[in-house]
């Protein structure tokens, strides 16, 4: 089947990964595919194989000379079926696809549908996602769930528990923006910073930068906060810290604790939809309340005592990984297709 794979976006962060990611998954089912995205996306050099790249710009919801464009563009390459990502790619191509004749499958990464309605098909990435579309008046029979994925899961390492008078290394990645929580997380460090020796380690990049770097000095916690930027290799760096700590403030899904279970490192994430399909509280990591800077501070401390139980919490973790496995999941997302 011909597939025009689209996604209106040029940062990197999790959805970005899970683009890559079902880009592979389409090319191993066999199937010939396009992309269309922004052609200075960094995420392109994630590419495994070469693919016909279009590029995806000046895309305003309500801007004709777009719809126009990408008009053009499908008649060009007259592909088999659209996948598109969240709203933006979504509305764009659903209005220049009108009379074609062209099915069109939504993977939303959000729980903002208004604008993804028009799809023949939406696949979202937990059940709780499912629910919150048929909440919201969208048919059952439309819509799939399909997690994301991790393409490998390396062998265990072996593995120590930290020491525990010694320092903690802690753990986040991601956008530095205010739903991920960051601001949470200084607030709950800053309340155990006298009874533990922490570090927190930051992987991302972000608007927030300089709120993050701001409250950091009023908590008197800068010295124990390192920003390593936009990190390659998460692996690596996942493997260099002790604790990974997920405190989003809304998550559909969490990239983070699937990258963190499959490399071994154990996780505290708080209690919203996404990372609370993946974690059993104290079996493979532990879940916290959500914008409760107090919650936090309670969980990180109570797994700083505890850290006897790390390495069965990371060896279930590990275990619940693989259900999320690339090969896995390719008849899943060949099920789907077959609709179509």
């Amino acid at each position: 089947m011909k597939i025009l794979h689209c996604l209106y976006s040029n940062r990197l962060g999790g959805l970005e990964q899970a683009f890559i990611n079902l880009n592979d998954m389409l090319f191993s089912l066999g199937h010939d595919v396009e992309i269309l995205v922004p052609l200075d996306a960094p995420y392109l050099k994630k590419l495994e194989t070469d693919f016909i790249i279009n590029d995806f710009n000046n895309a305003g919801y309500y801007n004709l000379f777009s719809i126009l464009k990408y008009r053009k563009l499908l008649k060009k390459i007259n592909p088999d079926l659209i996948i598109s990502h969240n709203s933006r790619a979504t509305y764009v191509l659903d209005k220049s696809r009108l009379g074609l004749n062209i099915p069109l499958i939504s993977f939303l990464h959000s729980n903002k549908i208004h604008r993804v309605r028009g799809a023949d098909h939406i696949v979202v990435l937990t059940d709780d996602m499912k629910l919150n579309c048929i909440e919201n008046g969208l048919d059952f029979y439309s819509i799939s769930v399909l997690p994301n994925v991790i393409k490998d899961i390396p062998e265990l390492r072996s593995y120590n528990p930290p020491n525990t008078v010694g320092t903690f290394k802690i753990g986040f990645i991601g956008r530095l923006s205010k739903e991920k929580g960051l601001q949470d997380l200084l607030e709950a460090i800053s309340l155990i910073k006298d009874r533990f020796s922490i570090e927190l380690h930051i992987a991302g990049s972000g608007a927030d930068k300089v709120k993050i770097e701001s409250l950091a000095r009023k908590l008197e916690i800068s010295e124990r906060v390192f920003f390593s930027g936009w990190v390659d290799d998460v692996q690596d760096w996942i493997n260099s810290i002790d604790l990974i700590v997920v405190p989003s403030r809304s998550e559909t899904f969490g990239i983070v604790v699937l990258e963190a279970a499959a490399y071994g490192c154990p996780t505290i994430a708080t209690n919203v939809p996404g990372p609370a399909s993946q974690i059993t509280n104290e079996v493979d990591g532990w879940l916290t309340e959500p914008c409760s800077p107090s919650s936090l501070a309670d969980t990180i401390e109570k797994a700083l005592l505890d850290v006897k139980s790390w390495p069965k919490i990371r060896r279930s973790a590990y275990a619940r990984a693989h259900k999320y496995l690339f090969e896995y999941r390719l008849s899943d997302l060949s099920n789907i297709l077959d609709r179509f």
